[in-house]
């Protein structure tokens, strides 16, 4: 297992790599120089030539590129991600009252949204082709059918103006207590937590109808063991290996969903920062969001391929 594992860390890492050369790449394509598109009209025009040629050298941009991505890359390395165009301020804390605030709503999210997928996907899958099932399949093909700009904007609509129980944005900001942004922030979660639902039961219902029609479950029934004991014990335990296999495709859909959210809401997170510096091209700022965004999805593919080989000894020789 070991074996295996070192050979999926070592994959991975390659496509951390790939991903710092696409995000470096993406970002030198852009049309326009990065300093002069960044300023406003009236901050270019009291600039002279000679202090463009200052700024340009404070912010490494008259380099070669294969130079400046050598020299990104080592410093992000270290978690120096340099320094904003605009106002000079460190990138690292920028980010980093965001990036807690984007976690804190995907463990929010994760922590109702998978219980209750779990629940509502074996009920599905248990009861399949009868009311529960369909009850629950159209749920989620609806729920994972609507954006979740959509979405939003109708839970605003329905909760924040025909009924103004919660407000229609976030009114916390980015440094208050995460207490203080979970209670103003049960729109946001509930729009995420919808979509997540939606995704997650249909591979549950998926797994746990392969589960139960499968050599091992049948002898079970036939060894007379009660139906409770093969849900918990036989069933359950093979239908989570899909939904693992899955795990990082969920979890690069819930920081795209979040992305979304935060700029419907405007909750206080990293989306919102990749948002405002893609508006304001800080080139640091989209390549250090867009880094880590990589770095959460294969590390959780990386977990989950661990998970897998530990509950599967057949995948430690794939």
């Amino acid at each position: 297992m070991a074996r295996a594992f070192l050979r999926r860390l070592a994959l991975s890492l390659g496509v951390v790599w790939l991903v710092t050369v696409l995000v470096f790449v993406s970002t030198e394509i852009l049309p326009g120089d990065a300093l002069q598109v960044s300023l406003t009209a009236d901050e270019a025009a009291q600039m002279t030539e000679d202090d463009f040629a200052r700024r340009r050298a404070e912010l490494g941009l008259d380099r070669p590129a294969p130079a400046r991505y050598a020299g990104w890359l080592l410093a992000a390395a270290k978690g120096d991600f340099g320094t904003t165009i605009i106002g000079k301020a460190d990138v690292t804390e920028v980010i980093a009252y965001p990036l807690r605030n984007s976690v804190l709503l995907c463990l929010v999210t994760a922590l109702v949204a998978i219980p209750a997928a779990l629940a509502i996907g074996i009920a599905a899958a248990y009861w399949r082709g009868r009311a529960p099932d369909f009850a629950a399949s159209s749920g989620a093909i609806l729920g994972y059918s609507i954006p979740e700009f959509a979405s939003g904007n109708f839970l605003i609509l329905c909760f924040a103006i025909w009924v103004p129980v919660f407000p229609a944005v976030i009114t916390a900001f980015t440094k208050d207590p995460p207490s203080v942004l979970l209670g103003a922030a049960f729109l946001p979660v509930l729009t995420v937590v919808i979509g997540s639902i939606a995704h997650l039961v249909r591979l549950v219902r998926a797994g746990f109808i392969e589960a139960l029609n499968s050599d091992y479950v049948e002898r079970a029934r036939l060894a007379g063991a009660s139906r409770l004991r093969i849900i918990l014990r036989h069933a359950l335990p093979a239908s989570v290996i899909p939904a693992l296999n899955s795990a990082a495709l969920y979890v690069a859909g819930l920081l795209s969903g979040i992305i979304v959210v935060e700029k419907v809401f405007g909750y206080p997170g990293l989306g919102l920062v990749l948002i405002n510096a893609v508006e304001k091209r800080e080139v640091a700022v989209v390549q250090a969001v867009s880094l880590i965004a990589a770095v959460i999805v294969v590390a959780m593919n990386l977990l989950a391929d661990a998970a897998v080989m530990a509950l599967d000894p057949r995948a430690r020789s794939r």
